[in-house]
């Protein structure tokens, strides 16, 4: 992956994140994609990591909690500093998420993700999500569900 592709690109980082990072696993390119002190709203709402360590904590447990997972980014709106994605997800509920227990059931997703950017790099990320668990369930990442120290 090329650094001057994703610096002229906005769109393309997310599409990057989206489709290698979050459907297939590949962590490794995170590194490329955000900077190290990057916030991810959606990890630090459960009280996870901050960091680039945060987003990676974040992309693990939602892979390790939605088995049989496919991705597919439905439009991304991009500027300069700004990116705007919109992507829903399939899966399996394998594993606690969102506060629910694991069902074994089919899942589905809407997904809004919004990536602030610097230097073409990830700054922040933040997320708005519909999830069809056994019961629906909305999250915002911009509305804490654990307090912030």
């Amino acid at each position: 992956m090329s650094d001057d592709l994703l610096s002229s690109n906005p769109g393309q980082l997310a599409e990057v994140y989206l489709g290698q990072v979050v459907a297939r696993g590949r962590l490794e390119l995170i590194d490329e994609l955000a900077h190290p002190d990057m916030v991810d709203e959606a990890n630090q709402a459960f009280g996870g990591p901050s960091g680039r360590d945060g987003l990676v904590a974040h992309v693990v447990g939602f892979r390790r909690n939605v088995g049989d997972l496919e991705v597919s980014v439905e439009r991304v709106v991009a500027a300069e500093d700004e990116v705007m994605a919109w992507w829903t997800f399939t899966g399996v509920h394998r594993g606690p998420w969102l506060n629910k227990p694991p069902t074994g059931e089919p899942i589905s997703g809407t997904v809004f993700s919004f990536f602030e950017l610097e230097d073409g790099l990830i700054r922040r990320y933040r997320v708005w999500l519909h999830a069809a668990l056994a019961e629906a369930v909305i999250f915002d990442s911009s509305r804490p569900v654990v307090p912030r120290a």
